[in-house]
């Protein structure tokens, strides 16, 4: 008898799954894609293409079209809720779509709530991304908040795009901790150092207290100027799971175990930012766990299906992260290695483009 298999969302993780359910079909499953929009971008390119080193079609999948040779239906809706009891998801628009097992990985989101009409805008969902960015990059004072790897690599990407282009102003961060918080003190006065060296204005321990057209409020009474507001700050949970009345940690993220099974119900499960690992809670919210969590992902939604035992998840001790810093230089970071140079963002362009080539074929 025929079962049927929901993936919710087009992250990392789940671009895997299609990739092996395209390479190896799986006999009496039917596979339903459902995520809000056709393309897919990838945010470890977006540095390169805010300073005009890629192009749009560099950074995307049509995962409409990636689903279809994959022999997977492709339903253009945003999920709202899931039933776990009856095993049905409702979707914004109030369709219902049955379900024997199903998997979220649908990223997480930036900017909080508060700030929904505010002029502030976030690279989440990332379909919304390339236009953001296209007016943002030509503005004279944009303003980033957030000093974690994205606020601080784009703000960079931000300043490299204005001065090729000699668009005059200068580029803002705020972040309501010091640059890099998760790094260790000396890598984070390094990356400090190189922002500050290229003229980005940064404030660092100091909150945004408010939002308004052409300034921003900080908690420390700082009134700053800019031309538009890019948010960045740490990661925010989707409602859908608290929505469901799932188990959820306090920021709302979904609980799954080490086989990336849902806390309480075995035939549900979760990768990437979505979710939260029961055993490795402080596990960071970043693209470099979910990549690795795809295979694990595939293998133990085949196996539950043909009831074998499942794998665990063990993150990686250590993870490589390389931020574009402008004019092809990178910041390269592996726990206490640190450099900057010309190679480093070879590097980092190759293990891009290479992740990308894997899903255009």
């Amino acid at each position: 008898m025929s079962k049927r298999l929901l993936l919710i969302g087009a992250g990392h993780s789940h671009m895997e799954v299609m990739r092996q359910l395209k390479n190896e079909a799986v006999q009496e499953l039917e596979v339903c894609l459902i995520t809000p929009s056709r393309y897919q971008y990838y945010s470890g390119m977006f540095s390169g293409y805010t300073e005009g080193l890629y192009e749009k079609e560099d950074i995307r999948i049509d995962v409409k079209e990636y689903a279809r040779s994959a022999g997977i239906h492709f339903i253009q809706k945003k999920a709202w809720k899931v039933n776990p009891d009856h095993r049905k998801l409702i979707c914004e628009d109030g369709s219902v779509y049955p379900f024997d097992v199903i998997s979220f990985d649908i990223g997480s989101r930036s900017l909080p709530s508060e700030y929904d009409q505010s002029i502030a805008r976030s690279i989440k969902p990332n379909y919304e991304f390339i236009h953001q960015m296209d007016e943002l990059r030509s503005s004279t004072h944009p303003l980033i908040v957030g000093g974690g790897a994205a606020g601080t690599e784009l703000a960079m990407s931000i300043h490299a795009y204005k001065q090729k282009h000699g668009i005059p102003g200068q580029v803002r961060v705020v972040t309501a901790e010091k640059v890099l918080s998760d790094a260790s003190k000396r890598t984070s006065g390094k990356l400090k150092s190189l922002i500050e060296k290229k003229g980005i204005q940064l404030w660092e321990g100091e909150r945004v207290a408010e939002v308004e057209d052409h300034h921003i409020k900080t908690d420390k009474g700082n009134k700053i100027r800019h031309t538009g507001v890019l948010w960045l700050g740490g990661a925010i949970s989707d409602d859908i799971f608290k929505r469901s009345r799932l188990s959820i940690e306090d920021r709302g993220f979904a609980i799954v175990r080490s086989t990336l099974q849902f806390k309480d119900y075995d035939f549900m499960f979760g990768a990437g930012d979505c979710v939260t690992m029961e055993e490795y809670p402080q596990l960071a919210k970043s693209g470099v766990y979910a990549v690795r969590q795809g295979p694990v992902l595939w293998e133990n939604l085949n196996h539950y299906l043909k009831r074998e035992p499942l794998k665990e998840y063990d993150p990686q001790k250590k993870a490589l992260y390389i931020l574009s810093t402008g004019g092809k230089k990178g910041f390269f970071i592996y726990g206490p290695l640190v450099h900057h140079s010309h190679r480093a963002w070879k590097i980092k362009n190759k293990i891009d483009r290479e992740f990308m080539d894997k899903y255009k074929k």
